[in-house]
This record gives structure tokens, C-alpha cells and sequence, in this order.
């Protein structure tokens, strides 16, 4: 009877002791309010097309989630992880869980999960990650000032076309390229990544996907990463600069003879940060081809100039201007398809609390077409509350 009693205490305190080294936390952030959307078209014979999108949507500064994530202290030095993060629609709270398919065409994808990764964390080594999460080139392209925000008006980030929702097919600029630089390579499905930690103010990470796209025996579609990011901190300055390569063939059956595109995604940032004031610079191009025969299918360039100002604890207010331009198909036979672009987008945070902030912002997007009197613009105004947890 007694080494019953102490066998279950003893079962016990281990079992304290194994709940003691492990954590799980559930985070998230909700982001409501109006999000209006204006869009004017006009064609080269001058006709004008208006349309207007939005109501009390949210999502305008921030991406609405809730998530999971936990760790397993398992030495002194080593540690289990795990995040697994879900996109929620503000208002409705639907949590956007419909499968989608692999690789590009789901990169941006808020239909699916946002976090999926579990890997083990060294203080010494850095950490290996295993699944789906954002790439460290969309840290460079979305920018530390308002960055990842969800309106027209940030030039390397915005995902802005020349395809509107004021009628049916109505594009009258012929160039539909996405403007988001890192459009391939926002997120990334059954990916390894690996974070260094800080040397000297120096991190280093890796991604990379499988690449089974030379294999012409495999239907549908297969995607592969091969990329690179490097951050150094010095005194009030910091810098990011990242390559990444991706490859991506859309489904198709076993008869078919295999198409893939390949596309090169370079960018860099600098930001000085001095007491209230914060500056940044952030450049980003990709070029999308035929993996295969090099034919190009789109480029983009761009470039913006971020600037925010701490008023006082609470107000917080920023601008962001950029300039850039894009291509469709390069060949003789193609229609004029570049495009030249402006954006820029300012606004104010007023922080109710240290998880709390009422916020308003205006963003505004013109895309020309060279040589034509075509284009389209883009007004976003956009006012609401968000609330990290």
C-alpha cells in the first residue's frame, strides 16, 4: 500500500515537473472598423468607369488571427516549438480554413492557414522549422513603418493590379501584374527554415521548399523555394537584404507537357531610428519567366520612403510615398504593357493602451499605362479599432 502511495505521488510530481517545462499560449489580434474602396478607370478614348467596395470590413491596418503557439524546454539549450495561426474575417468571424492549392497560387492566401510550423529552437544555433509560415523576404518587402498593412497606397507591398471589381472584365489597362513584389512568396507551404540567432547585431535565415518540378512524370501543381535574408543592427541603424528564387506549375494532367515559371525576387531596406523618429528606405524587383524557354511572363520595380513620428506615448503618425513600375509579357508581338506606378498612404495610431489602438489612415494608388492616356486609381480610406491579445 505505501509503494502504491509513493509510486502516485511520485508519478505526480514528475508529471508537475514535465507541465512546468512546457507552455502553451493563445495569441491573436482583431482589427474592425470601415475600409472603403474607391476605383476610377479611364479607358484611352477617355471613357470613366467609378466604382466603390468595402463597409465596415476591418482588416485595413492588420490581418485579424488567432493563434497557437507552445514551446518544450527540453535541455538547457534546446527547446520544441510549435505555431499554428488561422485567418478570422472581422465582422462575420469566419475563420478562413478552406483548402487551397499548394504554392504560388495560395501564397497570399487568407483561405487557409496563415501558421503551420513545429521545430526545435537552440540559444547557441538558432532554430529549424518545419511547414507553412511567411518567408523572411516578406519581412523586407512589407516594411517596419504601418508594415503589412492591407491598403492600396504601399508600393512594394500592396497588391494592387490594373483588374478591378466595377464590372465584369472591365480592364482597360492591359497590364494586370500583381504590384506586391514578394506576391510569390508571401507565405510558403512544406517549407524548412532556418533562423540564426544574433552575431554582432548579424542574423542570417534560410528558406527553402522541395523542388520536384523537373520531374515531368508528376501531375498537378509543385512548387520550390530557394531564398536567402541577412539583418544587421548597428547603433540606430538596421538593414535587410534577401534573394529568393521560386518555381511554380500550375495543375495540369499526366498527358500535358510540363510549363512551369520561374521567378526572381530581390529587395533590400534601411531604416535609421532616433528617439521619436523613425526613417525608411525599401527597394524591391521580381521577374517572372518561362522556366524553361526564358521568356519573360512580368516584372515589377519598386521602391518607397517610410517616415513615422512618436508625438507623445500615445500619437503615433506616419507617411509613406513610393514610386515603381511593371511589365506583362516582353516580345514583339505584345501589346504596350508597362506600366508606370505611384502610391503613397498616410495616417495616425492613437494607442488607447499598451494592446489597444484607434487608428485612421488614407491610401491612394495610380497605375498608368506608358504611352497611353489609360489608367487606374485606387482610393482607400479606411478608420477603426485593433486589439492585440
Amino acid at each position: 500500500m505505501k509503494k502504491s502511495l509513493f509510486a502516485v505521488a511520485a508519478l505526480g510530481a514528475f508529471a508537475g515537473t514535465a507541465q512546468a517545462q512546457s507552455s502553451v499560449s493563445v495569441y491573436g489580434l482583431y482589427d474592425g472598423g470601415t475600409n472603403i474602396l474607391n476605383v476610377q478607370e479611364t479607358t484611352t478614348a477617355g471613357a470613366v468607369t467609378r466604382g466603390q467596395t468595402g463597409g465596415f470590413s476591418g482588416n485595413a491596418s492588420a490581418s485579424t488571427r488567432i493563434g497557437f503557439r507552445g514551446t518544450e524546454t527540453l535541455t538547457n539549450d534546446l527547446s520544441a516549438i510549435f505555431n499554428y495561426e488561422l485567418a478570422i474575417t472581422p465582422g462575420s468571424g469566419v475563420l478562413n480554413t478552406a483548402a487551397g492549392t499548394t504554392g504560388a497560387t495560395i501564397a497570399n492566401s487568407s483561405s487557409a492557414p496563415r501558421t503551420s510550423i513545429v521545430g526545435l529552437a537552440s540559444k547557441s544555433m538558432g532554430s529549424v522549422e518545419f511547414g507553412r509560415q511567411l518567408t523572411g523576404m516578406h519581412g523586407i518587402i512589407a516594411g517596419d513603418i504601418w508594415g503589412g498593412n492591407n491598403m492600396v497606397g504601399d508600393m512594394t507591398y500592396s497588391s494592387f493590379t490594373s483588374t478591378t471589381t466595377t464590372s465584369p472584365q472591365s480592364i482597360t489597362v492591359t497590364n494586370t501584374v500583381a504590384g506586391r513584389v514578394s506576391n510569390n512568396v508571401t507565405r510558403m507551404d512544406n517549407m524548412l527554415s532556418y533562423k540564426s540567432p544574433s552575431v554582432m547585431g548579424a542574423s542570417l535565415r534560410i528558406d527553402y521548399a522541395n523542388n520536384t518540378l523537373t520531374n515531368e512524370n508528376f501531375p498537378g501543381i509543385q512548387t520550390a523555394l530557394s531564398a536567402a535574408t541577412l539583418s544587421y543592427t548597428w547603433n540606430q541603424f538596421s538593414f535587410k537584404a534577401g534573394t529568393a528564387t521560386t518555381s511554380t506549375n500550375e495543375a495540369r494532367v499526366l498527358s500535358q507537357t510540363l510549363a512551369a515559371d520561374k521567378t526572381l525576387i530581390n529587395a533590400a531596406s534601411a531604416m535609421f531610428k532616433q528617439g521619436p523618429i523613425a526613417v525608411q528606405y525599401t527597394f524591391g524587383a521580381n521577374k517572372t519567366e518561362d522556366k524553361f524557354t526564358g521568356v519573360q511572363a512580368s516584372k515589377v520595380i519598386a521602391q518607397k520612403l517610410s517616415a513615422q513620428y512618436q508625438l507623445n506615448p500615445q500619437v503615433m503618425a506616419f507617411v509613406q510615398y513610393g514610386q515603381g513600375g511593371t511589365q506583362g509579357t516582353k516580345s514583339l508581338s505584345a501589346v504596350n504593357n508597362q506600366t508606370s506606378d505611384t502610391a503613397y498612404q498616410v495616417g495616425a495610431e492613437y494607442a488607447l493602451s499598451k494592446r489597444t489602438n484607434l487608428y485612421a489612415a488614407y491610401g491612394n494608388q495610380e497605375r498608368k499605362t506608358i504611352n497611353t492616356t489609360a489608367k487606374v486609381e485606387m482610393s482607400n480610406y479606411a478608420a477603426g479599432l485593433k486589439h492585440v491579445f
